[in-house]
């Protein structure tokens, strides 16, 4: 089966590090793997409009915002979803990510109480100048884990990084990638993962049934799932999606 992968980049700027480095990655990606599907998404050829704030997505399901011609989050949701490996990439701006990589994550922040990422990977990318990288690398991490998925990799490349430091960093990702590939993409649910599952089956299981989000626990089977491996493994065997 053809695996996805789906490849981010928050930064506006096509000459930055975080752009060359997203597109350093596909090339790789292309170049050796002609089995593996690629998407790349920025916020300039496909961009988003901010979160409102309604809560329409968290209670039906729907963002009011996919109906605009310049939203790009059903594309975006419809790529995330299929992805069996998310490279996210952005830059820091004050010890946080880009405006856009935070809108990619509001926009799926719903997913959270989902857990739409659980069997997926994701390999983070932080580039920044001098500081700040590693509180942005570990809020990327806390918010990928909560939704689920298993962070493969994180990377930061500093500015002051020479060419060796630079090239090491790539090939660290590369390497990551490669040994991802060889064992065919293997599902990993951590404890943590099994934690927020419990506590979120709890937590919603209280909601009204009408809820969108009980709804979408009770017709994925994840009520009735034991536990999160459980319901990947029979959903799995389904050949469905989570």
């Amino acid at each position: 089966m053809t695996k996805k992968i789906l490849l981010y980049s928050g930064s506006r700027n096509l000459s930055s590090r975080t752009n060359i480095i997203i597109e350093q990655i596909h090339s790789y990606i292309v170049g050796n793997y002609a089995d593996i599907q690629t998407t790349k998404i920025d916020p300039l050829s496909m961009p988003l409009r901010h979160s409102t704030g309604c809560k329409n997505c968290f209670e039906h399901g729907t963002c009011p915002s996919e109906g605009y011609a310049d939203d790009n989050g059903k594309f975006l949701k419809e790529k995330a979803d299929e992805a069996d490996l998310i490279i996210f990439a952005t830059p820091v701006y004050s010890h946080n990510v880009s405006s856009d990589s935070k809108i990619f994550i509001d926009r799926l922040s719903y997913w959270g109480h989902l857990m739409k990422f659980a069997g997926k990977s994701v390999i983070t990318i932080v580039t920044c100048e001098s500081n700040g990288g590693e509180h942005v690398d570990s809020y990327l991490k806390k918010v990928f884990t909560f939704m689920g998925a298993n962070i493969l990799h994180s990377e930061i490349f500093f500015k002051n990084y020479d060419e060796d430091e630079y090239r090491e960093g790539l090939e660290e990702i590369e390497s990551v990638i490669h040994d991802h590939y060889k064992n065919d993409f293997p599902v990993v649910i951590s404890d943590k993962h099994e934690s927020t599952f419990q506590t979120m089956k709890s937590i919603l299981n209280k909601y009204p049934k009408e809820h969108f989000e009980y709804r979408y626990w009770e017709e994925s089977g994840m009520f009735k799932s034991p536990t999160l491996k459980e319901h990947i493994k029979s959903k799995s065997s389904e050949g469905l999606k989570c």
